[in-house]
């Protein structure tokens, strides 16, 4: 079977060159986590931006079975959940690590790199060419946890722990009133790089969550305005057949998006601060009211204005007569 010649590159071919057979003697380690089958229907391209699988050949990474924190172990899912404190460094393997050649697959050659590559010293790559580049994250860094701690499972081989104990998330249970109301307070899960004591990590945790926080109300209350300017598209879409009041008409309907959107985003967060913050819950609650008020006060003063008779017209002081003769004025010295 030829390779299928390609349309936009006349020069080049459809070849995979030895990427199958790469696969093939790649095989995935059994103790692999479960590949994702979610990408196993998407278009190539579509799954080439989404990144690689790190589960399985040839893209998969290798956790050493001894990492460990201190007495405690720490499993492949911990390692690939948490890559900004494992993975945040990736050094090239050493080149005297790397074999010269693979016997499965003689097309490989080493390059000055250590990496293995199908492409000779001074060519260009081609369609169907491959490079094998090895990279490791160094350890001896210290990580700070926060977490559950559990007994360690038996090593599958040879029955024995490496490590006594291991980590998980746990879930937090708050029990009031001798154990008769129950509150779920969340997972307990806290790892950063670095060594920190307990109330740096929970002060980092805050600070991260404050900051999400404050990302998602930004969000919420852009959308919030945007949503009211959506509802009152129809009304800007007729002015904008005129050419200044189009303008103006849109000006004043963002007014009007801005000033609702304030207040619903007052209104929504007050509400939600009721049960933990109430002294800012109420004033939040204060200043949606007021804002609501002067609005109502301001449109109340408005109607008024155009509601009020227009005044008879004045007569002008006229310089005529009532037979309309043109009055003369003498001066006398």
């Amino acid at each position: 079977l030829q390779p299928a010649q390609l349309p936009n590159l006349p020069d080049e071919v459809n070849s995979h060159g030895i990427w199958d057979e790469l696969i093939s003697n790649s095989g995935a380690p059994e103790s692999a986590a479960p590949s994702n089958d979610a990408m196993a229907g998407m278009p190539p391209a579509m799954a080439a931006l989404l990144g690689p699988d790190l589960t399985k050949a040839p893209h998969g990474i290798a956790i050493s079975k001894s990492a460990h924190v201190g007495g405690f172990g720490i499993t492949n899912s911990i390692v690939m959940s948490e890559p900004a404190v494992f993975q945040s460094e990736w050094m090239p393997l050493p080149a005297e690590m790397v074999p010269d050649d693979i016997e499965a697959l003689p097309e490989l050659r080493k390059d000055r790199y250590g990496n293995l590559t199908t492409v000779e010293e001074g060519d260009q790559p081609a369609n169907g060419d491959v490079m094998i580049k090895y990279e490791y994250s160094a350890d001896g860094f210290d990580v700070s946890f926060v977490v559950q701690q559990v007994l360690a499972d038996s090593d599958p081989e040879t029955g024995v722990p490496a490590h006594r104990f291991g980590v998980e998330k746990g879930r937090v249970i708050d029990e009031k009133c001798c154990g008769k109301i129950s509150d779920d307070l969340g997972v307990i899960w806290m790892v950063r790089r670095g060594r920190h004591a307990l109330d740096e990590m929970i002060e980092m945790a805050k600070a991260d969550e404050a900051m999400i926080t404050k990302i998602v109300r930004v969000v919420a209350y852009v959308l919030l305005v945007a949503g009211w300017m959506m509802l009152f598209s129809i009304f800007t879409t007729l002015l904008s057949t005129l050419p200044i009041l189009g303008t103006l008409g849109k000006a004043a309907f963002f007014i009007v998006a801005l000033i609702v959107g304030t207040v619903c985003t007052c209104g929504v967060t007050a509400l939600a601060y009721v049960r933990y913050r109430p002294v800012l819950a109420f004033g939040i609650l204060a200043l949606a009211l007021s804002i609501t008020a002067i609005v109502f006060w301001r449109l109340d003063v408005a109607n008024a204005s155009s509601a009020s008779p227009t005044p008879a017209p004045v007569k002008a002081p006229s310089f005529f007569y009532d037979d309309y003769s043109d009055v003369t004025a003498e001066s006398i010295y």
